[in-house]
């Protein structure tokens, strides 16, 4: 029996283990009903068998299809509505690709049952279409599954970018007028815009991490400019939130090249929010930066407990906290552990490097060199 003729004949038994085994996989904590189970497989099947009992494409039939071969129209219709619908049941992604691979096994099993693959070179050649086809199906969903998620980032970046930092920028200058206005204390105020401040960085964070985890790099927008002059604005910014902190620049040389602004800005904000924090509290933080023909590089030096090694190994990636060092000293940290793996991502995307090195002796220095030139579009970090 050719496989095309044997997935009509015995589609709803082969429907039968699909729903069997997709009933195992409880979603958001419940269990799916049949019609939610059933879904699009059925179009899947019939798909499937349409597209085996087309001729083969290309004069050669024993030629693999290229991998980037889209999938037949009702194929692709039917797999990417497969996906819709089971992400819209809490369905996660890697549960959905298991469920092709259940499918794919039973398929196999009850056609080798019913007596399939006895005629060799014919059936050999119905398997491989099988699969490819499956390949096709399982692609569509995937792709379709992602684009929804991305989709779905986007507004989430949306929504915490815009509808959460106005509230908290009027809340800023509220606090601002009432200074003015003699109703508050200038004391009172600091602690409020402090802490919006944090808010605002927290904010900056997950939003950050967000769109490097659907994107895959972090978007910049490089424009000629002195990376010196900005550093000094920063360091400026920094002393009047932190009066009682002795900050410190070093340059001398040329500083121009090709960077994001803003991103330089927060590449070096996080780093002295993470000195800050981190550091001796009687002891200055350091910002040198030194340069060639081709390179710029800057280091951020602090003194204090150092990092422990067992840390350095971990410090830069994402959702990890502190360990504890430079406990009993300043600590005002949001507690994401976001912070170094978004500079880290920063300098990837301006095709530079970020060192570590903390000692007892040394203290703890984070450095950076960028090259001068605009950087070309970085290869997206696997994020998995």
């Amino acid at each position: 029996m050719r496989l095309s003729t044997h997935l009509r004949i015995n589609a709803q038994e082969i429907l039968a283990a699909w729903d069997a085994f997709a009933a195992t996989l409880v979603q958001d904590g419940g269990m799916l009903d049949h019609a939610t189970l059933r879904d699009h497989a059925g179009e899947i099947l019939a798909a499937i068998a349409d597209e085996l009992d087309r001729p083969p494409a290309g004069a050669n039939a024993d030629t693999p299809k290229p991998a980037n071969e889209s999938a037949p129209e009702d194929l692709e219709a039917a797999a990417g509505t497969h996906a819709d619908t089971r992400m819209v049941s809490g369905f996660a992604i890697d549960a959905m690709i298991t469920e092709y691979r259940a499918f794919r096994t039973s398929v196999v099993r009850l056609w080798l049952a019913a007596g399939g693959g006895r005629d060799q070179p014919r059936d050999m050649e119905d398997l491989v279409r099988f699969h490819e086809a499956m390949d096709q199906a399982i692609a569509e969903s995937v792709a379709r599954y992602t684009d929804q998620t991305r989709k779905s980032t986007e507004l989430f970046i949306g929504i915490l970018g815009h509808d959460i930092r106005n509230p908290l920028g009027t809340i800023s200058m509220s606090a601002q007028y009432l200074v003015r206005s003699g109703k508050l204390a200038a004391s009172a105020a600091e602690t409020i815009i402090n802490s919006v401040v944090r808010i605002n960085s927290v904010i900056e964070h997950v939003v950050d991490f967000t769109r490097v985890q659907s994107e895959g790099m972090m978007p910049i927008k490089p424009v000629p400019g002195d990376l010196a002059s900005q550093f000094a604005k920063v360091l400026a910014e920094t002393r009047v939130r932190y009066p009682r902190s002795l900050l410190r620049l070093e340059s001398a040389g040329n500083f121009e090249g090709f960077w994001d602004e803003g991103r330089m800005g927060q590449l070096l904000s996080n780093l002295l929010t993470n000195a800050l924090t981190h550091g001796a509290a009687d002891e200055p933080i350091t910002v040198r930066l030194w340069e060639n023909s081709e390179d710029v590089a800057f280091s951020v030096h602090n003194l204090g407990t150092p990092i422990p090694p067992q840390e350095q190994k971990r410090i830069f990636m994402p959702l990890v906290r502190g360990l504890g060092h430079g406990q009993g000293e300043r600590r005002e940290s949001s507690g994401l552990g976001l912070g170094l793996f978004i500079c880290q991502e920063i300098v990837r995307a301006h095709g530079g490097t970020l060192d570590l090195a903390s000692s007892t002796a040394g203290g703890t220095s984070f450095t950076v060199r960028l090259p001068r030139s605009a950087p070309a579009v970085p290869a997206p970090r696997n994020v998995s």
